[in-house]
């Protein structure tokens, strides 16, 4: 009776605390003592199991509830760097896209600039190329290259850098140029733009001329006759053929190119030979002569030509000046060595140097070339004779 009266509650009426309680009670609760007994579970149980069940059986399954809620709002819970990742993500993306977007203008800007830029060049060259025409009285217009960038830039500043010139077919007088072409470095625009523009100064320039041998050989030479390059530096042979008489002579030459000074060049016949298979070799000009081959100048009565010419004179020897002239008056002489004696006197008639005069030329560049341009150096190659051009601060427009 003591013990039912008691104001203390018992260990059953503690098993009994309504699930509600218990819970308000448990691990959740801000208002929970230290010292105050708590509930293994935490999770409010159903209320017929609350009812239904024993205190241990309560127990556990608050226990088990309790760990599943647990794990539960662990897993849905939302971290505030979570909460950032998703935002700086977005802020990633719209940079990206502004910066894509500025790269993209720049680069419809960029193109734009380079291809109004190349207009610009494409209508300065047809300019340039046009003027050059005129100048040099051409029949096509040349080939002009400005390679320059940006050439609007350079061109506001007054300074070209580079521009290359091919020029096909210079007429030089008497020749042909077969090619020129020609550099130009640091152009100097003379003037204000765009509408005081008085020329231009080219400070360096370099030229490359060639005289093509088919040229040569057409305009120089007989149209028989082939130059090619010989065998030592600045030398040009000549090979070909020649009518003299009723035979097809062999013409055979050698030359050599020599500069005249710094503004011309020339090329002179040091050694020709019209040659006859066979029977005889005749070297026209100064110091020439006849020379019979050994078995047609066996043929030859030694007494004979000995008593015609007044002198010691063999078959076998060249036969020059009135030699020569004796030879050509007796064309009994001749007779033993089947020499038609028209022969020799078609061959008479280049006694003057006029092979050599064929194959002879010069070159001189005009004395109204603007600036300090010069003739640097000479050379023979398999192609022609090519000659090399300096100037500077050659003055233009």
């Amino acid at each position: 009776m003591v013990a039912m009266l008691s104001n203390e509650p018992s260990a059953d009426s503690k098993a009994r605390v309504p699930a509600s309680r218990a819970a308000q009670d448990g691990p959740g609760s801000d208002n929970q003592c230290p010292d105050e007994p708590t509930a293994q579970g935490g999770v409010e149980p159903d209320a017929s199991s609350a009812q239904g069940n024993t205190a241990g059986a309560d127990s556990g399954t608050g226990t088990g509830s309790a760990t599943t809620a647990a794990d539960a709002g662990t897993g849905n819970t939302v971290t505030g760097d979570q909460k950032e990742h998703p935002q700086a993500a977005r802020t990633s993306r719209r940079m990206v896209r502004r910066t894509a977007k500025v790269v993209v203008a720049l680069a419809i800007v960029l193109a734009f600039l380079t291809l109004g830029d190349r207009w610009a060049v494409l209508y300065a060259e047809n300019v340039a190329a046009q003027q050059v025409q005129k100048a040099l009285k051409l029949h096509a217009e040349p080939e002009v290259h400005i390679d320059s960038f940006p050439f609007i830039g350079q061109v506001l500043a007054g300074t070209i850098d580079h521009v290359e010139v091919d020029v096909p077919d210079v007429d030089a007088g008497k020749l042909s140029v077969a090619q020129v072409k020609g550099t130009v470095d640091d152009i100097r625009i003379v003037g204000s733009l765009p509408s005081s523009v008085k020329g231009a100064v080219l400070s360096r320039v370099r030229g490359d001329v060639l005289l093509d041998f088919t040229d040569l050989n057409r305009e120089v030479g007989a149209s028989q006759i082939h130059l090619m390059p010989g065998p030592e530096k600045n030398t040009v042979l000549a090979d070909g053929a020649l009518p003299v008489g009723d035979k097809q002579a062999q013409i055979r030459g050698r030359a050599r190119l020599q500069r005249t000074g710094d503004r011309g060049l020339r090329m002179t016949v040091q050694d020709t030979r019209v040659v006859v298979p066979g029977l005889l070799t005749y070297v026209p000009g100064k110091g020439g002569g006849l020379q019979l081959t050994a078995p047609v100048a066996d043929k030859m009565d030694k007494g004979e030509l000995q008593q015609a010419t007044g002198k010691n004179v063999l078959p076998q020897q060249m036969m020059k000046g009135s030699v020569l002239d004796t030879l050509v008056g007796h064309p009994s002489l001749l007779k033993p060595t089947g020499i038609d004696p028209s022969l020799i006197q078609s061959l008479r008639k280049l006694r003057e140097p006029k092979v050599a005069q064929q194959m002879e030329f010069s070159v001189q560049l005009p004395d109204n070339l603007p600036g300090d341009i010069r003739l640097r150096d000479i050379s023979v190659t398999q192609n022609g004779i090519r000659a090399q051009l300096t100037g500077k601060d050659v003055p233009v427009g």
